[in-house]
């Protein structure tokens, strides 16, 4: 696989570093064993003959981090293992996910590497996120990401961001692709409290099967600006235009918008965003979307919170997600914390009737916080 061996090539290079000096790095780590049970009325978001689930889901996660002098290496292993009550609509799986990645410091700014690669279920992340309706199926996603950033002068800074991403399906109905995006900014300190950027990002997108779909490129430049309103509130605006080439390309305005506050005991987050995005369907889908958060401190070791989000996907299945949500979470020791959860979702579709799913789970997480 084309990743694994860059992966090496990471790996190597994030050595380097620490081949002279290991033992005088700093060693940090941490573990977590989150172990849920949840019911699904409707996993699959089915318009008529719905078929519930409960799922049983444990993912141990660990972390270690190494800093030396300028450099910071970075290392992340996880597995997530789900056994189903239904193996006809949801499967039991085993889904692993590793990174790696290296990052240094340098007088005017940095750079670094990370590379990842992750499983997961069709039902949800990136492939839920563009729309597509598809059945339980496994995605494989490999990535590598390069960074840096440079002080040009005292109040403007240059930086880019550079990532393959190659996906693959086990799914007939999807396309597994290879995109290679690259993002260049440049950001101006106006004042203390105010900063103005530009910037252009390219993606070139390539089908695993081009019977299928048709390679595309897709160029997006962007002006904004951040604004900090207060010690606890800031807000950022964006406004460009992405042109898409190929079939089914075109131009369309993009952009959005986003408040986030953080308060003694209140978190809140707003965002409204259009973008273009890599799509299993084939080619790039346009996605419109609102989410919202907010979060209360009950007492020091209690929090609640809400989550709303609605989302309209113009992909090859043109289609609108809407999903409302409620939690709580409470520490019960050092090492241990339970969170009680409440989702619905809703599907609307052309030509099909409304998709509507309910989830409720119960989690208890295991934490180490310092190995």
């Amino acid at each position: 696989m084309p990743l694994l061996r860059a992966t090496g090539v990471v790996t190597a290079i994030c050595m380097l570093p620490y081949s002279a000096s290991v033992h005088a790095a700093v060693w940090q780590s941490s573990a977590t064993l989150p172990s849920t049970v949840e019911y699904d009325s409707n996993p699959l978001l089915l318009s008529s003959q719905e078929q519930s689930v409960v799922r049983t889901i444990i993912a141990p996660n660990y972390s270690l981090v190494g800093k030396y002098d300028r450099d910071e290496l970075r290392f992340g292993l996880g597995l997530t293992v789900l056994r189903s009550s239904d193996k006809s609509v949801v499967d039991d799986r085993e889904d692993p996910n590793l990174s790696i990645g290296w990052q240094r410091e340098t007088e005017t700014g940095g750079f670094g590497l990370r590379g990842l690669y992750s499983e997961s279920s069709t039902l949800s992340g990136t492939v839920l996120e563009t729309g597509v309706v598809t059945t339980d199926g496994t995605q494989k996603l490999y990535s590598l990401i390069g960074n840096w950033n440079r002080a040009l002068t005292e109040r403007t800074t240059l930086e880019n961001e550079t990532t393959y991403n190659r996906a693959r399906y086990d799914i007939n109905t999807l396309t597994g692709y290879d995109e290679l995006a690259s993002e260049l900014t440049l950001t101006y300190a106006w004042s203390a409290q105010t900063q103005f950027f530009t910037g252009i990002t390219a993606r070139r997108y390539e089908p695993d099967d081009d019977t299928t779909a048709s390679a595309s490129n897709s160029y997006a430049p962007v002006v904004g600006v951040k604004y900090q309103f207060s010690e606890r509130l800031e807000g950022t605006l964006r406004a460009g235009v992405n042109q898409v080439s190929g079939d089914g390309g075109g131009r369309r305005g993009e952009g959005g918008a986003s408040l986030r506050y953080n308060g003694e005991r209140h978190d809140a987050t707003l965002t409204a965003e259009r973008s273009t995005v890599a799509s299993a369907e084939g080619g790039f889908a346009e996605v419109d979307a609102v989410r919202g958060s907010w979060s209360y401190a009950v007492d020091e070791l209690t929090r609640v919170g809400v989550d709303a989000a609605w989302q309209d996907s113009k992909g090859q299945t043109p289609n609108t997600l809407q999903t409302y949500g409620v939690w709580a979470s409470r520490e019960l020791s050092q090492f241990w914390d339970v969170r009680l959860s409440l989702m619905h979702r809703e599907r609307k579709q052309n030509d099909l009737g409304d998709a509507v799913g309910t989830i409720v789970g119960l989690t208890l997480t295991y934490r180490i916080p310092d190995l």
